[in-house]
């Protein structure tokens, strides 16, 4: 196990296109290492991160391949511009219940880090604030859209108004 309590990014992660199954996955760090990791639901179900990489890469994939992918789904969190998608903590504390971890990254053309980390470490993640906790499930629960039936017309017509105000 290890703790910390580090910046911390979670969201709602699509990790079964077959099935459109989602899990919540978090990204912080801890020393110089990276750490992505799936946090369980309300039920404390939770996927497998290192099984979920070695689904999604070639079966030659080696254990840097697969620390290197969960880094990189991680990492990508942060690349969300709907910051309703995604839930950032500072300075909550949380456990890791580590499944792998990769101590090094060996040099290769990019570097000798993966996402400026030297080594990562893959598991389960637990926020140790309950309330912290519900709000990230909330994060599973997909948004409720209401729209009405379209026709063609009315989709391609263009509006009577901008839909942005013009900056001029």
């Amino acid at each position: 196990m290890i703790t910390g309590s580090a910046r911390l990014t979670i969201a709602r992660f699509l990790y079964d296109w077959d099935h459109g199954d989602h899990c919540l996955l978090a990204y912080t760090s801890h020393g110089a290492m990276g750490v992505a990791a799936t946090i369980p639901n309300a039920e404390g179900d939770a996927p497998d991160l290192w099984s979920m990489a070695g689904r999604n890469l070639p079966p030659s994939a080696q254990d840097e391949d697969r620390a290197r992918w969960a880094i990189c789904a991680g990492w990508a969190l942060n690349t969300s511009t709907l910051p309703e998608h995604r839930l950032t903590l500072v300075g909550h504390e949380w456990t890791l219940e580590v499944i792998r971890t990769l101590h090094e990254i060996k040099p290769h053309q990019y570097g000798n880090s993966a996402y400026g980390w030297t080594g990562a470490h893959i598991g389960r993640l637990t926020l140790n604030d309950p309330y912290a906790q519900a709000q990230a499930h909330t994060l599973l629960v997909p948004a409720v859209r209401l729209l009405k039936d379209v026709t063609y017309e009315e989709f391609s017509r263009k509006p009577e108004r901008p839909l942005r105000s013009d900056p001029r």
